[in-house]
């Protein structure tokens, strides 16, 4: 069954269904299931070093131009891209015409029948990956109401291709599990396809009695917080980023969703519900061209994804499981084997493995008076991107390792060799740096030294020495006692390859610093400052006495890349041997890590995205507070929060804050301080990364702390990280940002002063 015709079924039955009371006295005591948004590895949008022609540009433009001139809908959101990013990202026209605002790219849809695709089907088929449920189970197995005669039949997979036999929709007051079991089979198992809300409504039911949690909580946990999806949601909590759809009464519904049957189940069911952005829907969809993995990080086997999208034939359609594939003539412009699926409220996500496509188009063509008509313009714009040949669009950044290995590691040649690194340090092609200098010609690689966090950059303290099973290289960890001066013995040769999160008190530039003064030649194969280069901020340390946390006297954000760093340093100690460093290739000072086209890698356990980088010098000045800095969430240094933490008065007396929204939203931390508490918690979301700047975010929190939490938040501990006495004092008196920074200014100004002759870019 084609879009339209199921767009005209659900039409019919929306009409019939939205009368009666009891949807909405369900929904009014169902209670929001007040889910911890912890949201892990990854960036808030990758771009992809490509750029669709002016022309299919343009041509996408007039496409959504008219569409709104004809009153198709307001404005819609449109995302296309590959498995290494985005290549086409623009809002158009408006988020509401009552008032009329225009529509922002971080919008958040009411995404209707595309829940089926991304939440129940995706969901249904991680728990087939962990081995809790098979795809022919009898539905009867999981849910025992379906072992009458007419339905024990019937199986998973008959419910994800729409061939159980059930009608599309019964009448609303029926739509819970005990009114489909005992609504009439229209067709026997197997013998017809017909696109059916109620088959979904099941398997939604059968997700959570198989992962033994709601729905809504499984795949949140499973899929969406590792994915880094952290719009997409069921009842998502009020805010001006969600898009209206119909009018209800006097006004419109705006994170309510738009189903009746979704609504009556309590906003969250298996064919409908589900809220998200195009930026989310475009992680999920680059995690699925590339076979269930993002980011460096596996989320799905690559076995669970073929089965999941494998296009099957049923009788009277051409689908996959949970999953549209094309059918008509029209739906050619991507290949045979793409996949997707479309929404009622005029939401579609399409993805081509074949071409290495995507495309999220998101609109509300129900607002305002439920007259819109989007499929043609999407399916238009999904043709010019399927056509249209990507074009380069920046060069890529060369990295110190690639930089080396395409000298020919010449100048190591000879050497004995330690190399200081982990294992996040990698060359643009996601090979470990260590592997490349343990099989270079010419040099000898002694031995493998670590920072804290050890080789895997994933241990927490201290870790024992040990040897890599990839290399049988010794390693040894330079974070404890004694080990700077075993570290280095027997090797003219220090080779420096760190990632490093651009920070003062991050313990891999006190670690840099102790490689410095070993007394050996030291090459520092350089890499971005993730914040770019043109940040210094923050008060300059004491550096005395010297520690880990404050191994020299330096800005909080010290806005240098790491060979930078080292030439800094090497001359303000008069070391009597200088650094010699590898430079970056293509690297400009305005580049946040985003822009670099590279991919991620975690530096350390808790530094999970470009994103937490970024935040992580502002934020990571409360960690020795009595505040949760989110350690034992998926976003780290994302958030913050207490059990005894009113966040919503902290955040009002905040105010607004240029480049970041900060957002209440409750979390259970899984590790101290407060494990196993569920804290009132503050998440910085970034919309605008170069007007965000973290350390007047974290000034401004402690001034809003001071006055809220007078008693309760013990501020002193910032001073651990902060280092600085006239810093320190200003926020103890509760000086207003701009103040604090103040008592800092003519520091900062005396140091770059200094810094700029040992700057490479």
């Amino acid at each position: 069954m084609g879009l339209g015709r199921r767009l005209l079924v659900a039409a019919l039955f929306l009409v019939a269904d939205t009368a009666p009371g009891a949807a909405r006295v369900e929904l009014a005591r169902a209670p929001r299931l007040d889910l911890p948004r912890v949201v892990s590895p990854a960036p808030a949008l990758v771009e992809a070093r490509l750029r669709l022609p002016a022309r299919a540009q343009l041509a996408i433009e007039r496409e959504i131009d008219r569409a709104i001139e004809r009153g198709e809908m307001p404005g819609a959101m449109v995302i296309a891209g590959n498995r290494a990013g985005v290549f086409f990202r623009r809002a158009f026209g408006l988020h509401s015409v009552e008032p009329r605002r225009p529509l922002g790219e971080d919008a958040v849809f009411d995404l209707a029948s595309v829940t089926k695709a991304v939440a129940t089907a995706t969901g249904l088929a991680a728990l087939v990956e962990d081995g809790r449920v098979r795809y022919d189970d009898l539905v009867a197995k999981h849910l025992p109401a379906f072992a009458a005669e007419d339905k024990r039949r019937i199986t998973l997979r008959h419910l994800l291709t729409h061939t159980s036999g059930l009608p599309a929709v019964n009448a609303v007051p029926l739509s819970r599990l005990e009114g489909i079991a005992t609504t009439p089979l229209l067709d026997e198992p197997g013998a017809r396809y017909r696109y059916s809300d109620l088959g979904f409504i099941v398997l939604g039911e059968v997700v959570a009695r198989a992962a033994g949690e709601p729905l809504e909580r499984f795949v949140a946990r499973r899929l969406f917080e590792p994915l880094g999806l952290s719009d997409t949601e069921f009842r998502p909590a009020p805010g001006p980023r969600l898009v209206p759809t119909a009018r209800e009464g006097a006004d419109f519904l705006t994170g309510t969703v738009h189903d009746p049957r979704a609504r009556a189940l309590g906003g969250v069911a298996g064919h409908a519900g589900l809220f998200s952005s195009a930026d989310d829907l475009g992680r999920l969809a680059r995690c699925l061209l590339a076979s269930g993995s993002l980011d460096g990080r596996r989320v799905l086997r690559e076995g669970t994804v073929r089965d999941m999208t494998r296009a099957l034939e049923v009788p009277g359609a051409r689908v996959a499981l949970g999953w549209d594939s094309p059918d008509e003539p029209a739906a050619a412009a991507f290949s045979a084997q793409s996949f997707g699926h479309e929404g009622f409220t005029g939401t579609s996500l399409w993805i081509d493995p074949v071409r290495d496509r995507f495309v999220v188009f998101l609109s509300s063509r129900l607002h305002p008076d439920g007259k819109g008509r989007v499929a043609p313009t999407a399916q238009a714009i999904r043709t010019l991107v399927a056509h249209a040949e990507p074009e380069p669009d920046q060069p890529r950044v060369e990295l110190g390792i690639d930089r080396l290995a395409r000298e020919g590691f010449a100048r190591l040649r000879g050497r004995r060799v330690a190399l200081l690194t982990h294992a996040p340090a990698r060359d643009a092609s996601g090979r470990r740096a260590l592997d490349l200098l343990a099989s270079a010609p010419g040099l000898s690689l002694v031995r493998v030294v670590t920072p804290e966090h050890g080789l895997s950059a994933s241990e927490e303290g201290a870790v024992p020495d040990g040897r890599d099973a990839r290399t049988g290289l010794p390693v040894l960890s330079s974070y404890g006692a004694g080990a700077s001066s075993r570290a280095w013995a027997g090797v003219d040769t220090v080779v420096v390859d760190l990632v490093d999160a651009g920070a003062r008190f991050y313990t891999y530039v006190a670690t840099l610093l102790e490689a410095l003064e070993s007394g050996r030649r030291v090459v520092v194969l350089d890499r971005p400052n993730p914040s770019g280069g043109l940040r210094v901020a923050g008060p300059v340390s004491r550096g005395v006495p010297r520690s880990l946390v404050d191994p020299h006297p330096l800005p909080v954000m010290h806005g240098m890349t790491l060979g930078e760093l080292a030439r800094f340093m090497a001359h303000e100690r008069r070391l009597a041997v200088g650094p010699e460093v590898v430079p970056l290739g293509g690297w400009r000072r305005e580049m946040r890590f985003e822009d670099t086209g590279l991919p991620w890698f975690d530096p350390s356990p808790n530094l999970r995205s470009p994103r937490a980088a970024l935040l992580y010098p502002g934020v990571a000045l409360f960690e020795f507070t009595n505040l949760s800095v989110g350690r034992g969430t998926a976003t780290p240094f994302e958030l913050v929060g207490a059990p005894w933490l009113d966040a919503r008065a902290v955040i009002q007396s905040v105010g607004p804050m240029a480049g970041v929204r900060l957002e209440a939203r409750d979390f259970t931390p899984e590790t101290p301080p407060f494990r196993g508490q569920v804290c009132q918690g503050i998440r910085f979301s970034i919309h605008d990364p170069a007007e965000l700047s973290p350390l007047t975010l974290a000034f401004a929190l402690a001034r809003a702390l001071r006055a809220v939490h007078p008693t309760e938040w013990r501020y002193e501990g910032v001073g651990v990280l902060l280092r600085n006495d006239a810093a320190e004092r200003a926020l103890a008196a509760g000086a207003r940002p701009e103040a604090v920074e103040a008592s800092f200014a003519l520091d900062l100004e005396e140091l770059a002063v200094r810094r700029r002759q040992w700057l490479l870019y």
